[in-house]
């Protein structure tokens, strides 16, 4: 189904619409002359979507919120004195204000904005007890109608290690990034190092200086030029340096103070941005489904040409043909069916390395580490009288049991889904190469002309590697109250700290295998999922060639009329395949 203006979301004055407009048509017409709709449709949804997200990231404290509520000119997200966001926070475009809190597991719940603070801030929802996956918020932002994603982040470098670890986590699904630092604290170590590791993950950085009002004009000056010089000195990339005050933007904006936003020095971050966001990451991405476009075409046409040739060709020279052909089809098919297989053997393997074995060794560590800790909390704690004590100590052990695997889960996490992504991009590119192939070796057999494009990978894969922590301290009870309660405290101590360590050992045990039971079957559910997908993929193209082979040799066995007529078909639709290539590739003449 086409798309209109509306259904792009974009201004009109915008230099990508007409383009995309344009590939829109190109797309339809494609439909309308047979080629493949079902990888017509996903280029039509990514036409339609382009959506990338814009992570907003740095360390704690640095006004990442308020930079997100002045672009927005809307306070819409929580800020404050203390270390806020725990959790991401995603925005996107809506018609109107409205907020969905994801839980791990995959439930879902609809939330007033006003209630952000109870899910997404320490204070509302301290160290993540509610299990928050990411809210959602929707808002009616001109920002985000282009298809813009907002990413806020939990700062790092807070006393919260876990909000390190989420911010971490989200990096690979940066397209680019807001790095926002403060003018009024120098550049940290932890702060350029944080830089060189977005590198990995976003073609795009931005440096955002924040609260440039903290600051005599002198006193900004010198800022400016230290953390220029740290990052000249540093990082061996350009980044893009603004000195912004994101509060006196978002003031300006509400009172609608046009001299008062020039101080702010907003204007000239936001046009930078828009250029960006509307230019040349725009351009890419209709670059590359503008390439999977003509790799279709050609593919279609070939096929066409293919049939042609079928219903033209000498009939003892079709039937040597034609059983080559079979003969390197099943080549092919045995080919690409060890493909998948080996995909699986490296799954296995990249589990047993990257998940099983470092499990192991973490799970060693913690049970020792653990181990000292419970006598060190009993020291600390041991004033307090046993019926506070006891529960004080279990409370201290689950919270320092979840956090630990938090941590390594998320730090894995990412490791993982790059990796396995890895893996799925040489199977796809693998298997790609055997269809060519098989296309390379009828064009011969059939002396059809064939000009192979190569398209950039449309392989694309969101992680499957969540999962639920449990936090379940009820039912985690494992002592005995009653025992220890009615011994005199010199004794209990003893126990408790006994009793305590064995229970340390048998939960982090327990919970390893928990993660690592987890872990296997998701990652064996996404290797069926990919072998699905690209089997799919690749049989189809497969199928598509040799039922243009079969068609044209039935039809040769009918009237020499129908023949006629068939071929005559042919010449129709390749020529409008030839028109519509010469369209798709006039887009970025």
């Amino acid at each position: 189904m086409s798309s209109s203006i509306e259904d792009f979301r974009l201004p009109l004055d915008s230099p990508g619409l007409p383009k995309r407009l344009e590939l829109n048509r190109c797309l339809d017409q494609a439909v309308k002359l047979g080629v493949d709709v079902d990888a017509c449709a996903v280029l039509r949804q990514k036409l339609r979507d382009l959506t990338f997200n814009l992570v907003v990231a740095g360390q704690f404290k640095r006004g990442k919120s308020s930079l997100l509520n002045a672009l927005l000119a809307d306070e819409l997200l929580p800020v404050g004195v203390i270390p806020l966001t725990s959790v991401v926070t995603l925005i996107r475009d809506g018609p109107t204000k409205a907020a969905i809190v994801e839980l791990e597991g995959g439930r879902e719940q609809s939330i007033s904005v006003d209630d952000l603070s109870s899910y997404v801030t320490e204070r509302g929802n301290p160290h993540n007890v509610l299990a928050v996956r990411q809210v959602v918020i929707e808002h009616p932002s001109s920002w985000l109608a282009s298809g813009v994603r907002l990413v806020d982040t939990p700062g790092i470098g807070s006393v919260y290690e876990h909000n390190t670890d989420v911010a971490q986590r989200y990096l690979p699904n940066a397209d680019a990034v807001l790095f926002i630092a403060s003018v009024d604290q120098p550049l940290s170590r932890a702060e350029l190092d944080f830089l060189q590791s977005i590198r990995q993950y976003a073609e795009k950085i931005f440096c955002v200086l924040n609260k440039i009002d903290y600051l005599n004009e002198k006193e900004l000056a010198d800022s400016i030029g230290f953390v220029r010089g740290q990052l000249r000195e540093n990082l061996r990339f350009e980044v893009p340096l603004f000195a912004v005050s994101a509060r006196l933007a978002l003031q300006a904006k509400q009172q609608n103070d046009g001299a008062a936003l020039v101080r702010s020095g907003f204007p000239d971050f936001e046009q930078s941005l828009r250029d960006f966001l509307t230019g040349d990451k725009e351009e890419v991405l209709l670059r590359s489904i503008a390439r999977s476009l003509l790799r279709l075409l050609s593919q279609s046409r070939f096929a066409l040409e293919l049939e042609a040739k079928v219903l033209t060709a000498p009939q003892d020279q079709l039937e040597v043909n034609l059983a080559a052909f079979g003969r390197k089809r099943v080549e092919v098919e045995r080919a690409s069916g060890d493909h998948l297989v080996l995909l699986e053997a490296d799954a296995k393997k990249l589990f047993d390395n990257d998940v099983a074995r470092p499990l192991e060794e973490f799970k060693v560590s913690e049970q020792r580490r653990m181990g000292a800790a419970v006598t060190r909390w009993y020291t600390e704690r041991s004033a307090l009288p046993l019926r506070k004590l006891q529960p004080a100590l279990e409370k201290q052990l689950f919270s320092e049991i979840r956090l630990a695997y938090d941590g390594w889960l998320a730090r894995q996490d990412v490791a993982l889904t790059q990796a396995f992504s890895a893996q799925c991009e040489r199977a796809w590119a693998s298997l790609q190469s055997a269809v060519d192939e098989l296309i390379r070796y009828s064009s011969e057999l059939f002396e059809v002309n064939f000009e192979p494009i190569v398209a950039e990978s449309q392989w694309s894969l969101e992680s499957r590697f969540y999962y639920k922590f449990w936090y379940e301290p009820t039912s985690l009870r494992l002592l005995s109250n009653a025992l220890v309660l009615v011994l005199p405290k010199a004794l209990a101590g003893g126990v408790l700290v006994r009793r305590m360590t064995n229970q340390a050992t048998e939960l982090i045990d327990t919970q390893a295998g928990r993660i690592r039971h987890d872990l296997q079957e998701r990652l064996k559910a996404s290797v069926r999922d990919v072998q699905r997908r690209i089997g799919t993929t690749t049989s189809s193209i497969v199928a598509h060639i040799e039922s243009a082979i079969q068609g044209g040799a039935r039809i040769r066995q009918q009237s020499a009329t129908q023949v006629q007529a068939r071929v005559q078909e042919l010449t129709t639709v390749i020529d409008g395949l030839v028109v519509l290539h010469r369209r798709v590739e006039a887009v970025y003449a």
